[in-house]
């Protein structure tokens, strides 16, 4: 399974486990990479909104709080479209 959430991140899985994968261009050719396993979706999913926020140039307390509501903004958005699949992928980690 492949969600993508914006244009630098994706959420992928295997049998396994899941990962959170960022965009990257090597010798001219887009691909991805990946950044962080996670035994379950709800760890990928926090280690991406984590990242999200880590990643923004808040400056402020009141900075880090508009950029805490669109880590989760997008977040919804992007998984929304996905949620049958992914409620059916997490019934299955807990088989």
């Amino acid at each position: 399974m492949i969600i993508p959430i914006n244009e630098q991140y994706r959420i992928t899985s295997d049998p396994r486990q899941w990962i959170v994968q960022q965009r990257r261009t090597r010798k001219g050719k887009e691909g991805w990479e990946p950044q962080t396993y996670h035994q379950s979706f709800e760890s990928a999913l926090q280690s991406l909104r984590e990242r999200l926020v880590r990643d923004s140039n808040a400056q402020t307390l009141e900075e880090a709080l508009v950029d805490v509501e669109n880590a989760a903004t997008t977040l919804s958005q992007a998984l929304t479209p996905h949620s049958e699949l992914i409620l059916e992928a997490m019934a299955k980690e807990q088989k």
